[in-house]
């Protein structure tokens, strides 16, 4: 990865809104390598790996591949 991957502070406090009603989860970005289409992109509430760059704002956490 050339550049660090930026979370704005809005974006941060989307993913508070929907972690409001139960556990706060990490949100998980990943991309995996595709066919004929190009990179095919992953974005779900997950756990972090030991891996994983953690980005973190207003309470939240958004976990990156390390692929």
């Amino acid at each position: 990865m050339n550049l660090p991957p930026k979370v704005t502070e809005r974006a941060f406090a989307h993913l508070a809104e929907i972690n409001a009603g139960g556990d706060v989860r990490p949100l998980r970005v990943a991309v995996a390598g595709g066919g004929c289409s190009g990179f095919q992109y992953e974005i779900r509430l997950d756990q972090a790996e030991a891996d994983d760059l953690v980005l973190e704002g207003a309470g939240q956490r958004v976990v990156v591949d390390p692929v």
